[in-house]
């Protein structure tokens, strides 16, 4: 190869590493998924309600929940699954924890419309811990609660260990036209 030929394949070479440079910084969105769903009376959805780094694998460890909300029932019920082997016998769900959504957005089901929930969790930044609130908007009311699942762990009677989730109302506000967000008082 002659000096102008490897000038001119080094130029080139240059221009498609920094093009590539260029394109992979310029702040294009992460896929991420999330599970949801929705049948009749009824919505399922998951969130992340703890990340961190494990060090002796070198990976990120997120812990996961699932949300079921039933609308005829007014309530939401949550699970952290945990997946544990004890012998021949696998469990992966301990125990669920519930919130009464009527108790919760303060509804009055027997002189108020029937109420219509929507449900989505969302994600807060790697400066949160990973944690995913879980939104509920109550769309009769226009009035929206935002959820917090922890979990507490102990040991479990049939061995290992055993997670049962805690749920917080961390606010209660209105999204009504002309209304100001409000901390949930306590």
């Amino acid at each position: 190869m002659t000096f102008p030929t490897k000038l001119v394949v080094g130029a080139a070479l240059a221009c498609g590493v920094g093009l590539g440079w260029l394109l992979a910084g310029s702040g294009g969105r992460s896929a991420l998924a999330s599970g949801g769903d929705r049948a009749g009376e009824s919505i399922v959805t998951t969130g992340t309600v703890l990340a961190g780094f494990d060090e002796s694998t070198r990976s990120t460890m997120e812990l996961e929940a699932v949300y079921y909300l039933d609308y005829k029932g007014g309530r939401l019920i949550a699970s952290i699954p945990i997946p544990r082997q004890t012998g021949t016998m696998s469990q992966m769900i301990d125990g669920f924890e519930e919130r009464d959504l009527v108790a919760d957005f303060k509804l009055d089901i027997d002189a108020g419309p029937r109420p219509r929930f929507l449900m989505t969790t969302g994600g807060l930044g790697p400066h949160t811990g990973g944690i995913s609130p879980l939104y509920v908007f109550e769309t009769t009311t226009s009035q929206l609660a935002v959820y917090r699942l922890g979990a507490t762990t102990q040991l479990s009677t049939i061995g290992g260990m055993s997670s049962r989730p805690k749920f917080e109302l961390v606010q209660l506000t209105s999204f009504a036209k002309g209304t100001v967000p409000t901390p949930l008082s306590k």
